[in-house]
């Protein structure tokens, strides 16, 4: 019995070394590997009164404003490689917070909507959008609270479930990139929900240039620059924001 109890201790101790391992593995692996800000991104952020507090990266109008978009990031993408179009939306009206999730990952912190609602009561309207799996887990969240958001963005994006979003209650904007390798799986989505959606499609645009980071994996080449595929994201969010007021 006591070297039972032996065996079974060392094994105990054997998986939560294993374990330890992996999860110190996966902090390490999603630190190293996320794409920080570019220098046009971090200009931005210091030339406006960009606000970071508790880990949600805050975008105020020049006046108030009483309606807000929420912008999950693309995963392993630092929140602040989207300042520009943030900039830009905000700089329109409207209060635009970022949050960072955890490790990066937006599957991770889904309901991060949640406390952003709360901090600021004053909102009357919020929006809820994302790139990449940012906008996936956007649409999750959307699909779960339709009585608090009322509009969703896919910025380069599609969730796991067409189905789910057929005669959605909430207005729903999809912007596809025409150089964006994910472009047929944005498409294949719009298609499936056109009757309760809009769609911007920007041609010559891809994937990375959503935002300011300096590498995606398997991106297409765009044959436009960053600064006119993000002047066409700002055009098209504040469009699609103005209807819904």
């Amino acid at each position: 019995m006591c070297n039972l109890m032996k065996k079974l201790r060392r094994l105990i101790y054997a998986i939560l070394i294993i374990l330890l391992i992996g999860t110190v593995g996966l902090v390490s692996w999603a630190t190293l590997s996320a794409q920080e800000a570019t220098e046009r991104a971090v200009i931005v952020l210091n030339d406006n009164d960009v606000q970071l507090k508790d880990g949600l990266l805050i975008f105020r109008p020049n006046s108030t404003a009483d309606r807000g978009l929420i912008y999950y990031p693309g995963g392993l993408v630092d929140p602040e490689a989207y300042a520009v179009t943030a900039q830009g939306i905000a700089d329109a009206g409207y209060l635009v917070v970022i949050p960072k999730m955890p490790l990066n990952l937006a599957f991770m912190g889904i309901n991060r909507a949640d406390g952003i609602r709360a901090d600021y009561p004053e909102i009357d309207s919020w929006v809820i959008g994302g790139h990449s799996l940012g906008g996936a887990m956007a649409a999750e969240y959307a699909k779960n609270n339709k009585d608090n958001i009322d509009g969703l963005i896919m910025f380069a994006s599609y969730p796991a479930n067409y189905e789910d979003f057929i005669d959605f209650p909430i207005p729903i904007l999809t912007i596809i990139s025409s150089r964006d390798p994910g472009a047929p799986k944005q498409e294949a989505f719009y298609e499936a929900i056109s009757d309760s959606a809009r769609l911007i499609v920007i041609e010559g645009g891809n994937h990375r240039q959503y935002a300011d980071y300096s590498f995606q994996n398997n991106d297409g080449i765009a044959t436009i620059s960053v600064e006119e595929q993000q002047e066409q994201i700002i055009s098209a969010t504040v469009q699609f924001l103005d209807t819904l007021i």
